[in-house]
């Protein structure tokens, strides 16, 4: 505040002295400084200890790059609500004060700050942090932040940030392969400089003897590859890749030295290549490993050696580590070959081993992976407790110990209810399996085998599947009869008047279902949890009010299925039952006609022969 004070003098000499060419920019710098003014005066007048801002006082910046200024601020606690907060950072620079970002939608930043000034802090939560992106000379200056909502505004001019632009010096970063085998593609990359690298256009230049004038490559924001084919010729040559920027205005490059093998000029010096490693068992030795960071399973109890072979001139200084620790190693004068012996395997002999070829040149690793397994222990077969009739689950079988790569093992998955005709083959540890009523009870086994050794252990469960009420039957039994009748539904069963019977419901269902018997919707019985999805119903000394539908109902949370059988009481040679109770037999039907046919037929007679003798 005091330093503004000092400057209005200044700048009023200026005003008078520089002409009037001068008087229209320096009346409007002035404009802004007496806007300005107040809130300078009241952050002035207002400072105390409940207001203060944590941000750097210095931050540096290369052209062409970008920043980010971690910022956290505090006001008195009793402004502390939730009406909506402003910040605003304002360059100041020159005698000008520009807003360069802000998140009041009716603020509007500078020309020169659009786009590359960002408010990336939430005020609201008393954060202020500011991002710079593609720097430029001009940024070069102090920022101030202010804060502003109902009835407060503030600003922190006492803690302001210097933000120094420098010249671009970070080179582009190219990955290459340490060494290019003549004759065999690989792609270049080169990537931008820098942490940070969106909100810039930027073009990428490969230059070199080895590419070809027409030789394109692809590009996206910030990284550009090239398909390249060694030559023989192309050994000891430079590789240029050019990073340009659009805004501002600057580049940069990095250059490599391209080391390409070939057979033609055996006389070229070269790094470690072409590194192989191979397995030694007591019967023969196994092809090489397809590539780094190979897995190998072993049981326990066997022995091995395991070989590296490289390639280089001069000769590689060979070495084999187990983790960390160095196990055998050979000179550079040695031939490009090094044994490991591993005898009588154990468990902490699992781990990675590594070999490492190493001259003046450079150096190459490959590594193997070794796990030590026992099959003592039966293997785990994961699977749901519970599993319900018709819905699909996955059993999982798995290796019992630390080896679990199932590529090194064979599985036999077995059981009754895998396949229509017996056991199922599947060389997988996983298995989709959709459970059925009829599997209940039956048992899945899996058998784990390790080839190489020929042997195998195995695990067996037995299935527990929930399924709803199957077949409900009802069949009925009496005192003098050996075994019970079987009733289709909605059956007709005739007993005598005084006679006993005994009406038996049966179904399969897990868990047990409820059973009920109900006559004329009344429930006359239903069934404990106890019981095994049968339910008897005793009807002693039968009377023509026993005559009716009986209707088994089994009830369960999965479905509910019943089953229904009519009575009929006769108490005499007929049977009448009620219209509710069903139709009548067909011969007590006749019967009845006949009877009634011949009571019409002796009426008609005698009222003709009536009327006959009172005519005569």
């Amino acid at each position: 505040m005091d330093l503004l004070l000092l400057l209005l003098p200044s700048l009023l000499w200026r005003g008078l002295s520089s002409g009037l060419s001068r008087a229209q920019d320096l009346i409007m710098d002035l404009l802004l400084l007496l806007l300005l003014l107040p809130l300078l005066w009241r952050g002035t007048i207002s400072q105390n200890t409940d207001y203060a801002i944590h941000v750097q006082q210095t931050v540096t910046v290369q052209e062409g790059l970008c920043v980010s200024i971690p910022c956290s601020f505090y006001y008195p606690q009793h402004n502390t609500n939730y009406e909506i907060v402003h910040g605003y950072w304002y360059y100041s620079g020159s005698f000008k004060y520009h807003l360069v970002a802000t998140n009041d939608p009716q603020a509007s930043v500078h020309s020169w700050a659009q786009g590359r000034f960002h408010l990336i802090g939430d005020p609201q939560m008393g954060n202020c942090s500011l991002r710079l992106t593609r720097a430029q000379k001009n940024d070069q200056g102090s920022y101030g932040f202010w804060m502003k909502k109902k009835n407060l505004d503030y600003g922190y001019t006492k803690k302001m940030v210097s933000i120094q632009v420098h010249d671009l010096t970070q080179k582009p970063e190219v990955h290459i392969p340490e060494i290019l085998e003549s004759g065999h593609q690989v792609n270049l990359t080169c990537t931008v400089p820098g942490a940070c690298r969106e909100g810039t256009s930027i073009t990428f230049l490969w230059t070199g003897t080895a590419l070809s004038p027409s030789r394109l490559a692809s590009q996206d924001l910030h990284s550009s590859q090239l398909l390249f084919t060694p030559q023989p010729q192309d050994h000891d040559t430079s590789l240029t890749c050019q990073v340009k920027f659009k805004e501002p205005s600057v580049s940069t490059r990095t250059t490599v030295q391209l080391r390409v093998f070939s057979h033609i000029h055996p006389s070229i010096a070269d790094p470690p290549w072409n590194m192989k490693i191979s397995i030694s068992w007591a019967n023969g030795i196994d092809p090489v490993f397809p590539a780094n960071t190979s897995s190998l399973v072993v049981l326990e109890g066997e022995s091995l050696t395991l070989i590296c072979y490289t390639q280089s001139k001069p000769p590689a200084a060979l070495s084999w580590a187990h983790g960390n620790q160095i196990l055998n190693s050979t000179q550079a004068s040695d031939p490009g070959v090094l044994h490991l012996e591993l005898s009588k395997l154990r468990s902490h002999n699992s781990g990675e081993y590594t070999c490492q070829a190493r001259n003046s040149l450079g150096n190459q690793h490959y590594t193997v992976r070794l796990c030590v397994q026992t099959l003592t222990q039966k293997p785990e077969v994961h699977i749901p407790e519970i599993l319900e009739s018709g819905h699909q689950v996955t059993l999982t079988c798995l290796v019992p110990g630390t080896c679990r790569e199932g590529k090194h093992f064979t599985y036999l998955w077995s059981g009754a209810a895998l396949s229509p005709k017996g056991s199922a083959l599947l060389n997988t540890s996983k298995l989709l399996f959709t459970p059925q009523p009829q599997d209940h009870g039956t048992n899945i086994t899996c058998q784990v085998t390790f080839p190489k050794a020929r042997v195998s252990t195995e695990r067996t469960v037995q299935l527990t599947v929930t399924y709803p009420p199957q077949n409900v039957t009802i069949s009925v039994s009496w005192a003098n009869r050996t075994g019970p009748e079987l009733l289709g539904n909605t059956s007709t069963l005739q007993m005598l008047e005084g006679e006993s019977l005994t009406l038996v419901c049966a179904t399969k269902s897990n868990p047990p279902a409820t059973l009920i018997w109900s006559y004329k919707n009344q429930v006359l019985r239903s069934s404990e949890a106890s019981d095994s999805g049968v339910l008897h119903l005793a009807l002693s000394k039968l009377r023509p009010k026993d005559r009716g539908k009986y209707t088994c109902q089994a009830q369960h949370p999965l479905g509910h299925q019943q089953h229904s059988m009519s009575l009929c009481v006769q108490t005499c040679s007929c049977c009448p039952i009620s219209e509710d109770d069903g139709s009548w037999p067909l011969i007590f039907t006749l019967l009845r006609g006949a009877v009634m046919a011949a009571s019409f037929l002796l009426t008609y007679g005698l009222t003709w022969l009536h009327y006959t003798c009172q005519v005569n």
